[in-house]
């Protein structure tokens, strides 16, 4: 059997923080819901690094990540916002978070996979 490529599991595990946040969701957990939105974009976009240049950017910084791969610019303003968030849920999940809001944070996490898969 042939390993995966890097890529491939970095994209894989996106996918897998996807599902993972859109269950979390359905069980009203919107704080882990949200940090697994964070996790699958940043990984989706890292995903992609690795497959253009073979590196891996340490960073957790989205906006960062996805000037690298040269996302839309219409992406931006929920990766910066979806980016402030990350230490927040990550360490401290404190805030409420509107189911609203989540689902427009899943939404977009699958926008951003939409829009790499046609880039990897």
């Amino acid at each position: 059997m042939v390993e995966k490529e890097e890529f491939e599991k970095w994209f894989e595990q996106a996918g897998v923080d996807l599902s993972s946040a859109k269950y979390n969701f359905d069980g009203e957990k919107y704080s882990v819901a949200v940090f697994l939105c964070e996790q699958t974009v940043e990984k989706g976009l890292k995903a992609l690094i690795i497959k253009k240049s073979n590196e891996l950017i340490k960073t957790h910084d989205l906006v960062r990540l996805g000037k690298k791969v040269n996302l839309p610019e219409k992406f931006f303003d929920k990766l910066a916002e979806l980016s402030s968030l990350y230490t927040e849920v990550r360490y401290v999940p404190v805030k409420d978070f509107e189911k609203i809001e989540v689902d427009s944070f899943i939404k977009f996490a699958e926008e951003v996979l939409e829009w790499l898969i046609k880039k990897i």
